[in-house]
């Protein structure tokens, strides 16, 4: 009977107290890291949102691209027009892009496009550089700057 009271084989409060503060620092680091992967979750389900519209403009000024040998850019006063030989036009203006009259992009708040020719064995080739911007009023979510090479044989 001695020797049972003697062993004191049960856990302390020391013990208890350490472990109960171990426990809370595993816990909080657990909640930090779930709080940034939702976050960035989030993050990456907007970005696709705004690359759809990118592709939606990408898919239709492609087309015009490859059947056109001549394009014409006006930008005036923060509205850029495209302007092609068929007569198909681009328009940016209140952060949307317009084919024409229809609209096939919002949220841009940003475009431009700039005209070059470059010659490459005796060939002239138009190249037409678009810089468009797309988001929501706080962050940038999609940024990209493409070449596009018009019609040229």
């Amino acid at each position: 009977m001695k020797d049972i009271m003697k062993s004191q084989n049960g856990v302390t409060l020391v013990q208890l107290t350490i472990y109960l503060i171990a426990m809370l620092v595993v816990i909080g680091m657990m909640t930090t890291l779930s709080n940034f992967f939702y976050g960035n979750i989030n993050i990456i389900r907007e970005a696709s949102r705004y690359a759809a519209e990118f592709d939606k403009f990408n898919t239709h000024f492609v087309k015009d691209v490859e059947s056109n040998n001549e394009v014409n850019i006006i930008t005036t006063d923060g509205q850029v027009t495209i302007i092609f030989e068929d007569g198909t036009t681009y328009t940016y203006n209140d952060e949307g892009l317009y084919r024409g009259s229809v609209k096939i992009s919002t949220n841009v708040k940003a475009f431009t496009a700039t005209k070059k020719i470059i010659t490459i064995n005796n060939v002239d080739k138009d190249i037409v550089t678009v810089k468009i911007i797309i988001g929501n009023s706080t962050q940038t979510l999609f940024s990209k700057q493409i070449d596009y090479t018009l019609k040229y044989w």
